[in-house]
């Protein structure tokens, strides 16, 4: 066969597999309309925030950052001679101090069942005492798995410092350490930047990293996240069959 038999041989079998293609391609029915996504309803709307910061605002963010910490000098109310009694409820939970209401409720993520557009409001006695919502009794509880003694992380003559379990001393914007002393593997996956959120330069030559404190994500007394409602699912196109009525739940 010579050349030029040859070069029209191959321009034949392109030609007959362009065609093929576009043959293909005219088959091929157009992507059906996508069926317009409802609106969201509270509290839906609210499970898609992605806040721009942290859940919370750590011991570590605030110190570091220069902001307000007053509520952290334990000793301008307490007596450092006279540790505080610690009390419990029903369920041998500890019971945090009423006075220190307005520190949880602000440390908690109120957003998770609060709209941002419509923040809480805080109601207070005539002492200044937060008034609890009924609802929100449960807030004032530790629950943080075994700890039943607030002085298993808190030093029970000075106050404003924690301890590992071996005893080692720490400030309350070291409170990931002592976290560490009871969740090694969880530190370990913090440390390595697989858990936790990191922020800055994955090249460190070109800056430094920043890795959030575990208090600022969890809270120390209730660290366990509380669930939240779902997003809707995705879009579904205009062929698809509704789902049967008996899988569709009813509020």
């Amino acid at each position: 066969m010579n050349d030029d038999s040859r070069t029209s041989l191959v321009l034949a079998v392109l030609t007959v597999g362009f065609a093929a293609l576009a043959v293909a391609l005219f088959r091929t029915p157009a992507r059906p309309a996508l069926t317009p996504r409802p609106p969201l309803t509270q509290p839906q709307s609210l499970a898609g925030v992605t806040p721009p910061g942290t859940i919370r605002i750590s011991a570590a963010q605030l110190i570091s950052s220069g902001g307000d910490a007053s509520g952290l000098a334990c000793y301008s109310c307490h007596d450092q001679k006279s540790p505080p009694v610690v009390k419990y409820d029903a369920n041998h939970r500890v019971i945090l101090p009423k006075e220190h209401a307005d520190l949880i409720i602000s440390m908690r993520n109120c957003v998770e069942c609060h709209s941002p557009a419509d923040p809480v409001k805080l109601e207070y006695t005539a002492d200044s005492t937060v008034i609890m919502p009924e609802a929100h009794r449960n807030l004032a509880a530790m629950a943080h798995g075994r700890n039943e003694n607030c002085y298993t992380c808190h030093e029970q003559n000075q106050l404003d410092r924690l301890h590992t379990p071996e005893g080692v001393e720490l400030k309350f914007e070291e409170a990931t350490l002592l976290c560490a002393g009871c969740h090694g593997p969880t530190y370990r996956d913090w440390n390595a930047g697989i858990h936790g959120r990191t922020s800055g330069y994955w090249d460190r030559k070109a800056g430094p990293i920043t890795r959030q404190q575990c208090t600022s994500c969890h809270d120390p007394h209730a660290p366990r996240f509380t669930g939240i409602i779902p997003m809707p699912g995705p879009h579904r196109s205009s062929r698809e069959p509704s789902p049967p009525a008996s899988t569709v739940k009813s509020d």
